[in-house]
């Protein structure tokens, strides 16, 4: 062999060395054989465990671009035994990724955890925790409590910290099972705990509960209190977060509120800002309650200002926006808190213009009579940028302060007339450079000034309007110069030759350009009669007979009976006082406001929205109570005394649940589902933008998917649908029916254009309209209709099997065929309410044949509880009464079942019920009966 073979032969060896090397794992993504499941099947059984590993590797891999590899779940899981760090953290990785498509084989799991949860590592017992809180299964959720109760008393911090959050988690599945077993109990003790990080995974976690119940979980003690402030000096920035977070929602008194000041206010110049935010945010909600007017007076003025501007003279343009955009909540609570450093808001060059116009609006919010002519200055330099939209909002800033400052009207009217004069079009021998957009921007600004001090800015009118209407073609400055030669008719010598031109070209102005001069004609009519007599009369009947748009139409209509019944009538209505302007731009109402200063440095201060209004599921902000220790000694013997009463208030708190999810569900649905005369409202985002509910605007974005209402079943998978999934279900609102669907997309085009149609079925249920209103459903994006359904008689088939609605959905896919199963509870009519007389009577006159059920393990015993739901569902309560000889409760309701009268008497005895229903048509009984006791299992 020669030595250059040897030496390439010595190359491919070492190049095999490498790619097995850890640094080099991006080769479990590169495979693309066929039979791969069969080959990774059988390295998982190999007796090497670096095979093992190896394989398990590719499987992870695997599942990380997309594949499925769920069949491989039994061979996987056999390898949680190993000892292999590495190895377990990929098995368990793969567990939580596909315990949801196999939760019966995760039960094979739980001894091997339960076994982990006690291995002599500290690292091995928090990963067992923190898997179990990844694998959101409630069937198992018994068999993890063990764990996680040994997880909470364990020696190792790193363990309880990690099983502090995993009962945030756990909570969120089955919250019956944290409150057994005594979880929160143990998450309070833990803010006992001498580890500050364990300190603020619990607060972490007892805050998420509390946030996600709007319940007070919590109950903060004064020793509590200093526990807190304790352990803030010793957590890392972000525990501080939590726990400063967890203080802001606490309600302390005057020296509770002082004392924590006094320990916050050193986080003020924190390097962190998520870390300053959160104090400014605990500062702010104390001082309301502080009585010491001195010291409130000196934090705000010596103490939050600083670490504001800090944050905004940051480097990251991120970070500033979200300052501004909790600066600008501020400044509606403290209005004066920043009026000294408007400096600080001045626009650099190399600012991005999201943070340009952020600026804006604070220092418009935070002008007065000491630092306007600055703001002015400065704004005025604004005006000759190149970017058009920061422009154009900077004129409009110069008229907010106009508008919010008499003293400073004058000098802004000076300033925005420069900006007319630079324009030729505008009135003016234009010595600096022609900007047009300038100067009607600054046209259409002065207007809003000139609405404010009527009479006060004559000369200004005469120089504006020298030129009438030349040079301006945007919409908003057109209608604001014919306000102004409306309103000004009696100065302005040629106001009516500038009208009679814009009239001529009525047709091509926008429709707010058309109301102000159908508006400013009937001015010049009434100021100066013989100019413009000809000219009302011709408008009027051109925007009363030719026109189309209503709005313009009815208000010709009114101008013209207005002044054909009485001038002087019309003279009064038409130029009397105005209502007086006032700068409201962004303003928020008080109570949000109040809302959003609790939640600054979160999304919502960004958004500038409470959190229930984009939070899927979200609960309203709520504040925790002050309580003592006799108030936690009295809740510990409420719970002994609940645990002797323990079957009866267990069945009453999962009939509140289960009544609170209901709600939450049928709101959601008419939320989400919207009548069949109106679109659909487009997918709501987190945002990223689910949310953003208004980051800088508009918030449709289209890329997130939504989640279908959980009510909604699946009638046709994609497979069937040709890309096309859709689930859907029934619901009855305003005594309507309606078929509600959603649509998942995962077809290669757009999908809109939708048609429906219903074969015969057996009680004649048929669509309003063949056209279905829905938005366009993007390739991988979701979309929601609503369509209205109808009873018809022509439509009824009695043959159809009672329940089976057959349905047909037209689409660019192709003609789609499914069934959805009808609720019967739809057809109950809001008229089915009877009362006792007529009940007995009707009883009486029935067919003696009665439709009866059994139910066995009732859920919902309670009376009350029962004629709650079933009123819910237009089946009303009649009467009751109670057998003493057996102790059983009898309830009678009734209902009609479009149409037909239903009478029914429900037998409770204990957690069994018996029913009993009468109707003329028996079968409508059997229906009507069913569906009524469905809502009670």
């Amino acid at each position: 062999m020669s030595s250059s073979s040897s030496k390439r032969n010595k190359n491919k060896k070492k190049s095999k060395k490498e790619k097995k090397g850890p640094g080099n794992d991006s080769r479990y993504f590169s495979t693309t054989k066929k039979g791969e499941i069969a080959e990774l099947k059988s390295e998982l059984n190999d007796l090497s465990e670096e095979v093992v590993k190896d394989a398990v590797k590719k499987v992870i891999a695997s599942m990380t671009v997309g594949k499925d590899v769920s069949a491989l779940f039994p061979d996987v899981l056999k390898r949680m035994t190993t000892q292999d760090i590495e190895l377990k953290k990929l098995v368990y990785l793969y567990i939580i990724t596909y315990a949801r498509s196999n939760p019966k084989v995760v039960l094979l799991s739980v001894n091997s955890f339960t076994k982990d949860a006690k291995h002599r590592s500290p690292l091995i017992r928090a990963l067992v925790i923190r898997t179990i809180g990844c694998i959101r299964l409630p069937d198992v959720v018994d068999y993890f409590c063990n764990p996680l109760s040994d997880g909470l008393k364990d020696q190792d911090p790193y363990v309880r910290k990690t099983a502090a959050v995993c009962v945030a988690k756990l909570y969120d599945i089955s919250p019956e099972a944290v409150e057994e077993h005594g979880f929160l109990k143990a998450l309070r003790a833990l803010i006992s705990d001498e580890n500050a990080m364990v300190v603020a995974n619990a607060v972490a976690a007892l805050s998420e509960i509390a946030e996600s119940t709007a319940k007070d979980v919590f109950k903060i003690t004064p020793d509590m209190l200093n526990k807190l402030l304790a352990a803030m000096n010793e957590c890392t920035e972000w525990g501080q977060v939590f726990i400063l977070d967890c203080l802001s929602k606490y309600n302390p008194t005057s020296k509770q509120a002082e004392t924590v000041i006094e320990r916050v206010v050193p986080r003020l110049i924190h390097a962190n800002s998520a870390v300053a935010m959160s104090a400014v945010k605990v500062i702010i909600k104390y001082l309301d309650v502080v009585e010491n007017n001195s010291m409130r007076s000196y934090v705000m003025r010596e103490k939050i200002p600083n670490p504001l501007i800090t944050i905004l003279s940051g480097d990251k343009p991120e970070l500033q926006y979200v300052a501004l955009r909790n600066i600008n909540i501020i400044l509606q609570k403290e209005t004066r808190l920043l009026d000294k450093h408007i400096r600080h808001f001045f626009c650099k060059y190399n600012d991005p213009l999201y943070v340009k116009l952020e600026k804006l609006e604070v220092m418009a919010r935070i002008a007065n009579n000491e630092n306007y002519e600055k703001l002015l200055m400065e704004l005025r330099a604004y005006g000759s940028e190149v970017d058009e939209t920061f422009v154009r909002k900077s004129i409009a800033t110069i008229g907010r302060v106009a508008v919010k400052l008499d003293t400073a009207a004058r000098k802004c009217m000076r300033v925005l007339l420069d900006f007319v004069k630079s324009n030729p079009g505008g009135g003016g021998e234009g010595k600096e450079r022609s900007v047009g957009y300038v100067a009607q921007n600054a046209l259409a600004v002065m207007a809003d000034i000139l609405r404010k001090y009527p009479n006060r800015f004559e000369k200004v009118v005469e120089i504006v309007c020298k030129n009438g209407m030349e040079g301006y073609d945007e919409e908003g400055p057109q209608a604001a110069m014919i306000w102004i030669l409306g309103e000004y008719a009696n100065i302005i010598a040629n106001a009516p030759e500038y009208l009679e031109e814009c009239i001529e070209e009525f047709h091509d102005l926008d429709e707010r350009g058309q109301l102000a001069l159908l508006t400013a004609t009937v001015k010049l009519f009434l100021k100066r009669p013989d100019d413009g007599k000809s000219m009302v009369q011709g408008l009027l009947k051109k925007a009363s007979s030719v026109v189309e748009n209503p709005d313009l139409r009815d208000r010709a209509y009114v101008y013209w009976r207005m002044l054909a019944t009485d001038a002087k009538v019309a003279q009064q209505v038409i130029l009397g006082d105005k209502p007086k302007m006032k700068d409201d731009t962004g303003k928020l109402d008080p109570s949000v406001v109040k809302v959003l200063v609790s939640n600054l440095a979160s999304l919502a201060s960004v958004y500038h929205k409470p959190p229930e209004l984009f939070i899927h599921g979200g609960k309203e902000s709520f504040e925790f109570k002050v309580h003592s220790q006799r108030d936690l000694d009295d809740d510990e013997d409420e719970d002994e005394d609940e645990e002797e009463d323990e079957d009866e208030d267990e069945d009453e708190e999962e009939e509140e649940v289960k009544e609170t999810k209901r709600k939450k569900k049928s709101s959601r649905t008419a939320l989400r589902s919207p009548p069949a005369s109106k679109p659909s409202p487009k997918p709501k985002k987190p945002n990223t933008i689910d949310i953003l509910h208004d980051f800088m605007g508009d918030d449709d974005a289209e890329a997130v998917e939504e989640e279908p209402p959980s009510d909604l079943k699946m009638v046709l998978n994609s497979s069937k649908g040709k890309g096309l999934e859709i689930l859907a279900g029934y619901s009855r609102r305003d005594g309507d029916i309606y078929l509600d669907m959603h649509f998942n997309n995962s077809s290669s085009i757009v999908l809109d254009q939708f048609a429906i149609k219903l074969n015969k079925n057996f009680v004649g249920l048929a669509p309003a309209s063949g056209k279905v209103i829905c938005d366009a459903v993007p390739p991988g994006g979701s979309g929601r209709a609503s369509h209205k359904l109808v009873l018809k008689p022509e439509a009824v088939n009695p043959d159809m099997a009672a329940g089976l609605i057959q349905i047909a959905l037209k689409t660019k896919v192709g003609v789609l065929y499914f069934s959805a199963t009808l609720n019967y509870d739809v057809l109950f009519t809001e008229n089915g309410k009877m009362q006792q007389a007529k009940y007995l009577s009707t009883w009486k006159g029935l067919p003696a044949e009665e439709a009866d059920i059994k139910v066995s393990n009732l859920k919902i015993q309670s009376p009350d509880k029962i004629k709650a739901v079933l009123g819910k569902a237009n089946v009303f309560f009649v009467a009751s009464r109670r057998a003493k000889s057996t102790g059983k409760t009898h309830l009678y309701f009734s209902l009609n079942a479009n149409g037909t009268p239903v009478l029914i008497e429900l037998t409770l005895n204990g957690s069994s019920l018996k029913g009993a229903a009468k109707s003329k048509d028996i079968n409508i009984a059997r229906l009507a009966l069913a569906a009524a006791t469905d809502k009670l299992r």
